[in-house]
């Protein structure tokens, strides 16, 4: 009777124990479904503070439900929000936490969203070559691990960074690919065929640009952004010959990048070269000052990422530490548990000794009453001491049992979790050791590249003239200081024939690019110098040497003049250089484009009667632009009063005047721009 009721109520117990895991499964699918709606909607919104809230509550509920596809794409979203929000370094040790998690439970999706959202960033700060490498990782472990995954996106991603770095045979191949994916949605069709457009605009295949055009305006169930769409329209009229559609399309721009750009793009496609010369001064002077600022931010975020680093090895020795300790506490208390078990036995052994002392104690008292009494007694006492003692039996079994299975879950569970700690700890050791090796290997070689640096300076300073000869009739000084190692400013100077030859010029860029280029453009002005041309023609064949093959589109500005010392006439060309300062008054200069641009330009040069008794001051950018810590610049007003207050020295005294006045302005501020400046004084 009792194991028919006992097998009842088992099973009545089992019944709703189903029934309210079914009842809290639904409940659960219900708050991941609203809470993953909040999170988009705030996400979409930009709502950050809330977001993180809601994200927290998400993947609890995510959890609980056994949901990690939306666990750890939420938590994605998160980190890209937080990029944003806080900043990279944050956002990119949130991707460790999200890899590391994932790594310790197996979870396959987890590390296609750690790796997709590396890629998302990297993209962001403009790391091409590791977001593609992380992108097409990404893609291997959806067609790995879970196949029914679109890869679509992700290829449109990549096709999109092809594009973005004038790879548009590249860009087409992933675009094709993302249209290739059996779960590819119309939203992501369209941006594949808005790449493709794209791509064969700037490869000129109007063909092929014609096809993909018109099957994108065929999708019609999802419209194209109206930004992108702009770009695909303008390369339709560039296609078309439609010069003037192109151009009213470029100023409809949102983002003053794509419109400058386009605009200088728009005249150069219709061969307006006065207009796409002062559209393409614009389009460079908002990239300079575009990447002045990356420069500077990324200086500051290394810094920061470096303090980061340091604090995380520090910290992971004191985990290291507190890993030991707890794993010795561990065996400290297990050790304890088990004398406490033993302990129990003992004391179970000595409980069941006195019962029986008891017992035999009351069947001698019943003996004693009364012969009949007691053999009654006797028979009676006897059968409870059997089922006493069966009962003691069942018990001591049943205690004993479940005290040995309870050590040996306890033991099983020790040794499983102190094995997972050995392996998290080899795991540390060997990513200890791998970022030691990296950081001695970034070491050496940042060492050996600015010792390489250093020489390049030696030998770019040493092409340019240093030793001033004071002539009888002509005083001349010259300075210049880079804003790196090498620069691409450029200067030149000497006496022939009675004439003085002389140049300043600055490459656009910075760095060893530019270095070669000022290079090139100090021997071709000396070798076009004494062949006797003027500055106008040297201007004209230094022009057609330099743009013949210019893929990376450099360029120089300059200032080219010859002064006959005999007479005091002096002949110059001005391409696209600061205007000088003569006797303290700027210049008028004819505006000739920079050197390089454009072949087959013809230069127009100008003259000056007579030099003799006066000053002439040449400088570049980086002076009258050289910013303090305020981001204030020097400006051109403050240059023209330095240079009145001095025109009375020589020209080594008005040099020095001028660049100590310009290092009390900056006052320690970092230098963003070479700067150099050429004084001649004609007696």
């Amino acid at each position: 009777m009792r194991k028919r009721l006992l097998v009842i109520f088992s099973f009545l117990f089992l019944l709703m124990t189903c029934v309210l895991t079914v009842s809290a499964q639904n409940d659960t699918t219900a708050e991941v479904k609203q809470l993953t709606k909040d999170m988009y909607d705030q996400f979409n919104a930009d709502e950050y503070e809330k977001l993180i809230t809601t994200v927290d509550k998400l993947k609890e509920a995510c959890i609980r439900a056994g949901d990690y596809k939306t666990f750890y794409k939420a938590w994605g979203n998160l980190i890209i929000k937080t990029k944003t929000h806080v900043g990279r370094p944050q956002a990119m040790k949130m991707i460790k936490e999200m890899r590391d998690y994932a790594v310790q439970r197996d979870h396959k999706f987890g590390l296609y969203s750690a790796t997709y959202t590396t890629a998302y960033l990297l993209n962001q700060i403009g790391d091409q070559a590791g977001a593609e490498q992380n992108y097409l990782k990404a893609a291997e472990y959806l067609k790995k691990y879970f196949p029914e995954e679109s890869t679509a996106s992700i290829y449109v991603s990549l096709s999109k960074l092809a594009l973005a770095v004038k790879e548009d045979t590249i860009a087409i191949h992933y675009a094709q690919q993302a249209l290739d994916d059996p779960h590819v949605t119309p939203l992501q069709r369209v941006m594949a065929k808005g790449s493709m457009c794209l791509a064969y605009g700037w490869l000129g295949k109007k063909k092929e640009f014609d096809e993909a055009y018109a099957k994108l305006k065929a999708i019609n169930d999802v419209s194209y952004n109206q930004q992108e769409m702009l770009n695909i329209e303008i390369f339709k009229a560039k296609l078309e010959g439609d010069f003037e559609e192109a151009k009213r399309l470029a100023h409809q721009f949102k983002s003053k990048q794509m419109r400058v750009l386009y605009i200088y793009k728009t005249h150069e496609w219709a061969g307006d070269w006065k207009e796409a010369l002062q559209a393409f001064r614009d389009f460079r002077f908002y990239i300079d000052s575009v990447n002045n600022l990356d420069i500077r931010e990324q200086a500051a975020l290394y810094h920061s990422e470096l303090n980061v680093a340091l604090a995380e090895n520090e910290s992971k020795d004191l985990r290291l530490a507190n890993k030991r300790l707890q794993l010795s506490q561990m065996e400290h208390e297990l050790e304890l548990k088990r004398l406490e078990v033993e302990a129990a036995n003992l004391k179970l052994e000595n409980s069941n000794i006195e019962l029986a002392n008891a017992t035999i104690q009351l069947e001698n008292d019943s003996l004693e009453r009364s012969e009949q009494a007691a053999k009654i007694n006797e028979y009676k006492s006897r059968m409870e001491a059997e089922e006493k003692a069966e009962h003691a039996h069942h018990v001591i079994i049943f205690a004993a049992s479940f005290i040995t299975l309870l050590i040996l879950g306890f033991l099983l569970f020790y040794l499983h979790r102190r094995q997972r700690q050995m392996r998290r700890l080899q795991q540390v050791n060997t990513e200890l050791k791998t970022a030691y090796d990296q950081l001695k290997t970034t070491t050496m070689a940042k060492e050996h590249m600015e010792n390489e640096l250093q020489v390049a300076r030696e030998i770019q300073l040493s092409m340019l003239p240093h030793n001033f000869v004071q002539l009888r009739r002509a005083d001349a000084h010259a300075f210049m200081r880079p804003a790196k190692f090498v620069g691409g400013d450029l200067y030149d100077i000497f006496y022939q024939n009675d004439k003085l030859y002389f140049c300043i010029g600055d490459v656009a860029g910075k760095g060893v690019p530019a270095s070669m280029l000022m290079a090139v453009a100090v021997n071709l002005f000396r070798m076009a110098a004494k062949e006797g041309f003027s500055p106008q023609q040297i201007a004209t064949k230094l022009n057609g040497a330099i743009s013949a093959d210019n893929e990376q589109g450099m360029f120089v500005t300059m200032f080219i003049a010859i002064i006959d010392l005999n007479t005091g006439h002096m002949d110059y060309c001005n391409a696209g250089h600061n205007p000088p300062l003569l006797d303290g008054e700027y210049m008028e200069v004819v505006c000739n484009a920079p050197v390089g641009l454009w072949p087959e330009l013809q230069y127009v040069g100008q003259e000056v009667v007579n030099m003799k008794g006066r000053c002439l001051f040449l400088y570049t950018d980086g002076l009258n632009e050289a910013e303090n810590r305020e981001q204030q610049q020097f400006g051109d007003d403050r240059l023209q009063q330095e240079i009145r207050q001095h025109q009375e020295e020589d020209a080594l005294s008005m040099t020095e005047a001028v660049e100590k006045a310009v290092d009390c302005f900056v006052d320690g501020a970092e230098q963003s721009d070479d700067l150099t400046m050429l004084c001649i004084k004609i007696h």
